[in-house]
């Protein structure tokens, strides 16, 4: 009786086993799948216009963001700033996130001595994560002036040994990858031996492969140790051991062959049961249990051909569900490349000579570009960091990877495929904390999306006991441009007054007031702050990112760098009046297509703006002026009179639903996209112009779910004197507070040498055009650039990047002469 109590225990305590490691493999899949919906990864890519600049010039800048493998709908908001060599603040930006892109510019103070720069840039939801991932980048300043001498810095090299899965086993055949490299992280090209500890026997020879990196095979038995004989930069012979051996544990080896990705496997952690994940951008493509034996080798074979490019992890669990063995590994498909080309229609390195190029996009889905033309002399260095380089390889390893833009010079190069996994071997990566994801402890987001600018303000308890359920306070907030908006608040229970969504710039004067109990507005108070993040003062390790700068004599051939050298630096270009002159012209941030409209030439001009300006693919509706909006309180009412085939169900306390033609069309409200449930809070009285697009392909590609969107309906909110149009409101009767926007918008203007190219003067211009944003379509897939050269340059370089809605990159980059 006892031996059948004994053996249905046993029996049961299987099943429970059997049931809670499937619990187990469930629990971790689908906390990986979790954390890559709810918490996934931005990543940033920041495209200047030259990789070296000279004191007093400005920094143009455009930034890019991914959210995985995708364009970035979260952030809002753009933090960017530059450090000198000291880790010192220099100067910071703030700026608005538009279509997952932000640009801004950085004005390099005449008076730096700093040989470099660090960028360093991140968004409010990438706080919530590793901060060692943030955006940084070094920035190299050429200047003839020297500053106070520094103690230099040692740079000393040195030598690290990564097994591949993580640890060397005894009794199987281990590779073993090793890194070289300096203190600042560049590569040191390392000569020596493996060693075994015993008998000080040269096992076999330690060569780098490439950029510091090798790796080789040794097979451990038991008890041997090793270690690797080699020298120094300055001649010494160094002892570096290898990591210690387990006599437990899984070996693991990886290979990316064409289409499918091979993983070979030995087991000797004491039991048969392992478990495999494959996950890429935080969601898991492959799971396997296995039952393995210690003396049987296991190869797995993954077809990979249907994934997106990029890092990818596989992890190997124990019974238990605990990691034995990790690798990371790339996938390339060449699926991340758009098909376009830059092409020089008429080229001239004359003088002042005229030059047009040509952007052509095979590609018909929405595309957001820039383009930067630099003289190549003085700007010489190819782009180590390219916005494929950076989403790809950057945005998802660990550590310093010298030159990233390398490793995607060409997709047919073997040599390349086989360097690029010496990087994924050597440096890690974004890990788990597999504890957690057991039992799927989620991070905590202390740092929400933001949602633009805000204001906040309090209103006192005193005056919430008197006012009524339904009192708003009005908020008008006046811009250095001139430009009014009108926005009402419901004050929360507690009192608490927020606005978010505010978009200015420079600095706003918010006036405020109850619109019925004006009396009380002396019992409410609203907050100086934007609650925008703070950027630091100073930060840490800053000499990590310097690396060394090349001596000025490699500019003997560069006859902008002489004119400079000769003139004491930039600062004689910029105070010597010679272009006054020449006409400057400045293109518009939006400005791709040039509208010829009448009619409403006036409010369109005044309201309309980037993707919405113009006629010829819909019209416009003049509310202000209209008598009819005047009683008509109800927008969906005379949204439905004014347009046809138009219909607007639900109701102004329950939200509309917006219709037409069997499809919902595209909402937005002062160009940003919204929902028919905002629309529904806006009174007609704040709306001074609509507009109405009917299957308009520019508008269709800023929307995930633009295959059903095929028209689109635009709110322009009143602004300016418009605001206070039918309001009896007095500044002297409201409430004021001063608050900072967003960092001032600053132009690229070009000399325009159309009329006259003999001006006197010198024309000095390293930067020869800077254009952020350069926008194709189906219906305008080509771009034509003009650029007039400067008195020095005999060649250009051109760089163009950008993404599309599907997030597929372009990087072009030539020299022409």
């Amino acid at each position: 009786m006892q031996k059948r109590v004994n053996s249905f225990l046993c029996c049961n305590f299987l099943v429970f086993c059997f049931f809670y490691s499937g619990l187990k493999a469930q629990t971790i899949e689908n906390s990986i799948n979790l954390y890559g919906t709810n918490f996934p990864q931005e990543k940033i890519h920041i495209h200047f216009d030259k990789e070296s600049y000279l004191p007093g010039e400005t920094i143009w800048f455009k930034a890019y963001l991914f959210e995985e493998d995708l364009p970035s709908e979260r952030s809002t908001n753009f933090y960017a700033a530059i450090y000198d060599e000291n880790g010192k603040l220099v100067q910071q930006q703030v700026c608005p996130i538009f279509n997952s892109t932000a640009d801004g510019h950085f004005l390099i103070p005449d008076s730096l001595l700093s040989a470099g720069l660090i960028c360093r840039a991140y968004t409010t939801w990438m706080l919530n994560f590793d901060t060692s991932m943030l955006f940084s980048q070094a920035i190299k300043i050429l200047s003839i002036k020297t500053g106070a001498e520094k103690t230099p810095v040692t740079n000393t090299v040195s030598l690290h040994f990564f097994p591949e899965g993580g640890d060397i086993i005894e009794g199987v055949v281990n590779t073993i990858a090793f890194k070289a490299k300096y203190k600042n992280g560049l590569p040191f090209n390392v000569d020596g031996v493996i060693k075994k500890q015993e008998t000080g026997k040269v096992i076999i020879p330690l060569k780098t492969l490439h950029d510091g990196m090798g790796k080789f095979d040794l097979e451990v038995l038991p008890g041997d140790k090793y270690y690797a004989e080699w020298i120094d930069q300055n001649g010494t012979k160094q002892l570096t051991w290898l990591p210690a051996t387990k006599t437990k544990g899984v070996s693991l080896k990886l290979s990316l062959q064409t289409d499918k990705l091979y993983f070979n496997l030995i087991n000797k952690t004491g039991s048969d049961s392992l478990h495999v994940l494959v996950y890429m951008y935080q969601k898991v493509f492959y799971h396997i249990d296995l039952k393995l034996e210690a003396t049987e080798p296991y190869t797995g074979v993954i077809p990979f051909n249907n994934l997106p490019s990029g890092t990818m992890q596989i992890t190997v669990f124990d019974i238990n569900w605990q990691p034995v063995a990790e690798r990371v590994g790339f996938i390339n498909n060449n699926n991340f490349t758009i098909n376009a080309g830059v092409f020089a229609k008429e080229f001239n390195t004359q003088k002042r000579g005229k030059n047009i190029l040509e952007i052509l996009m095979a590609d018909t889905m929405w595309a957001n570009m820039s383009l930067s033309i630099s003289d190549a002399d003085i700007n010489y260095e190819a782009s180590e960091n390219t916005i494929v380089s950076n989403f790809l390889l950057k945005g998802d390893i660990k550590g310093y990877i010298h030159n990233p833009a390398y490793y995607f010079a060409s997709d047919i190069d073997n040599a390349l495929k086989t360097k690029l996994d010496l990087v994924m071997l050597t440096n890690g990566w974004r890990r788990y904390n597999w504890n957690n994801m057991l039992v799927q402890r989620m991070p905590s987001v202390n740092f929400p999306a933001d949602a633009y600018l805000s204001v906040f303000g309090q209103v006192s308890k005193e005056a919430m006991n008197k006012i009524g359920k339904d009192e708003q306070v009005n908020l008008i907030i006046k811009t250095t441009d001139s430009s009014s908006y009108f926005y009402s608040v419901q004050p929360a229970r507690n009192g608490i007054l927020k606005r978010t969504g505010l978009i200015f710039f420079d600095t706003a004067r918010v006036y405020y007031t109850f619109n019925k109990n004006k009396n009380l507005n002396p019992q409410m108070v609203f907050s100086a702050s934007n609650f925008t993040n703070i950027q630091p003062t100073a930060i840490d390790n800053y000499n990590a990112y310097f690396l060394p700068v090349t001596k000025n004599s490699i500019f003997k051939n560069s006859a902008l760098f002489d004119y400079y050298n000769a003139n004491t630096g930039y600062n004689k270009y910029k105070n010597v009046k010679t272009l006054e002159t020449v006409q400057l012209k400045s293109r518009r941030r939006w400005n791709l297509w040039n509208w010829n409209n009448g009619g409403l030439a006036e409010i369109e001009k005044k309201y309309a703006n980037g993707y919405f300006r113009g006629f010829n693919r819909g019209y416009g509706i003049d509310v202000l002026h209209d008598e009819m909006a005047k009683t008509d309180l109800d927008i969906a009412h005379y949204i439905v009179t004014k347009m046809p085939d138009m219909f607007i169900m639900g109701s102004y306390f329950n939200g509309y639903y917006v219709v037409y033609r069997n499809s919902a069309p595209l909402i937005y409200i002062d160009g940003l996209i919204s929902s028919a449930f905002q629309l529904s809070t806006i009174p007609l009285a704040e709306v001074a112009y609509i507009k109405f697009f009917d299957l308009n392909p520019d508008i269709a590609g800023l929307s995930s779910s633009a295959s059903v969107n095929s028209s689109a309906v635009v709110i322009y909110t009143r602004k300016g004197n418009d605001i206070l149009r039918d309001r009896t409101y007095k500044v002297t009767n409201l409430g004021l507070v001063k608050i900072a926007g967003y960092t001032p918008i600053k132009e690229f203007y070009e000399p325009d040498y159309s009329e006259s190219s003999t001006i006197a003067g010198t024309d000095a211009r390293t930067t020869l055009l800077w254009l952020p944003y350069i926008l194709t379509d189906a219906n305008n897939h080509k771009v034509p650039v003009t650029f007039f050269n400067n008195d020095f340059t005999k060649k250009f370089r051109i760089v163009l990047e950008g993404i599309n809605a599907d997030g597929k990159m372009i990087h072009i980059e030539k020299i022409i002469e």
